[in-house]
């Protein structure tokens, strides 16, 4: 089995789990995607044998709360380290991971281009670890959801089931990016929050400023839009994606 590569000390999460935070998976092209593995534990130590692994890619914060997680039962979602703990305790391996160029991972961040190859690599590097069993299901909402489909087209090893909600297509020109052809708005808006959240807005006050200035909905009756000219302007990355 390969070896965790760098492996950050087993965290406690509670009794029974702990966490390895921010793993860096290294992909084929040598940039490292930053992964969080939660594993059963008993005082304080993981334990070794195999389990099958429930693992999910993110752009929007592995260790965050993310919205979904919630019933009419329980209105609050849970978080990940939360969510994590209860899907150990039902006998997995739990891995969330940040999609290239989010939050702890690096490289730079494209919608989409990527995940079938991050995915796929990812995949590969699962199977290697002693933790699992060979056997690995998927899960995940919207854009946790394409990022799922286009690894599977790559016929990852050990993936043995996915649970996609709300995302995923198989001609983004007739739906998904585009319906029949002309572009759904949600492109731009889902461009523009994320650019809020950008490494290049994270480091620098005055673009965060700039992008929060922007009128959104006074772009949208001022298309179409080109390059130095659009919502997203001022972050190159994400003006680029969005008029690709």
């Amino acid at each position: 089995m390969t070896p965790l590569p760098a492996l950050t000390p087993a965290e406690p999460v509670a009794e029974d789990v702990v966490v390895h935070r921010n793993v860096m998976v290294p992909m084929r092209d040598g940039i490292r995607l930053a992964t969080d593995i939660y594993r059963p534990a008993q005082g304080g130590q993981p334990l070794d044998t195999p389990r099958p692994v429930l693992f999910e890619r993110t752009p929007y914060d592995k260790a965050g709360t993310p919205r979904t997680e919630l019933s009419v039962a329980r209105p609050e979602s849970y978080s990940r380290p939360e969510l994590a703990a209860l899907l150990v305790r039902e006998g997995y391996v739990v891995i969330w991971q940040d999609c290239r160029g989010r939050y702890g991972s690096e490289g730079r961040f494209t919608k989409y281009v990527n995940e079938a190859e991050d995915g796929y690599d990812s995949m590969v590097w699962i199977a290697g670890q002693s933790f699992g069993n060979g056997r690995v299901g998927t899960m995940g909402l919207s854009y946790d959801a394409h990022v799922q489909v286009a690894m599977a087209c790559l016929n990852p090893p050990g993936l043995a089931c996915m649970a996609v909600d709300s995302g995923g297509f198989s001609n983004a020109f007739t739906a998904g990016i585009r319906q029949g052809g002309a572009l759904e708005m949600k492109q731009a808006t889902w461009a523009y929050n994320r650019a809020l959240e950008s490494p290049l807005a994270q480091e620098r006050p005055e673009i965060l400023r700039a992008i929060e200035a922007e009128d959104l909905f006074g772009w949208m009756r001022q298309t179409p839009w080109t390059k130095g000219r659009s919502p997203v302007r001022w972050d190159p990355d994400y003006e680029a994606y969005l008029l690709d």
